[in-house]
């Protein structure tokens, strides 16, 4: 997917969108809802698992995030963003920084769930709102 951006009346520029929902979001969500439902199954079973899921999710958040910086730079600079895309930023940032708060917590053995359900609840309505953006 391309976003064409106008930077003044008589030139555009295509800036490729690799901040994709579909591609590196819904992966990431369904790793974090696996492990953590594999998790809630059987903790001793699964602790591995869960660990691994999760910081595949944090991982795919991460490169998500990385891949959006270039753009979002050339869209705030023409045009700005609405209070959707705000909401959408904010809430990205809180579950994002929840979930690596989760991480450490959670490689240094200490058992916490609200970061985790912060995070796992912050990204599912992130997903939504960018699913309702590339949609419309």
């Amino acid at each position: 997917m391309t976003i064409d951006v106008i930077t003044n009346q008589f030139q555009m520029l295509q800036v490729d969108n690799f901040h994709m929902t579909i591609y590196l979001g819904l992966p990431a969500l369904l790793l974090l809802y696996l492990g953590t439902g594999l998790y809630f199954v059987s903790k001793e079973k699964y602790t591995f698992v869960h660990g691994m899921c999760a910081g595949l999710a944090l991982l795919l958040t991460t490169i998500n995030i990385v891949a959006i910086i270039p753009t979002t730079g050339v869209i705030l600079s023409v045009g700005g963003a609405d209070i959707f895309h705000l909401i959408h930023i904010s809430l990205g940032v809180i579950g994002y920084l929840a979930g690596i708060g989760a991480f450490l917590t959670g490689i240094s053995g200490i058992r916490t769930k609200i970061p985790g359900i912060v995070a796992a609840a912050c990204w599912t309505i992130v997903f939504v709102m960018g699913y309702i953006q590339y949609i419309a």
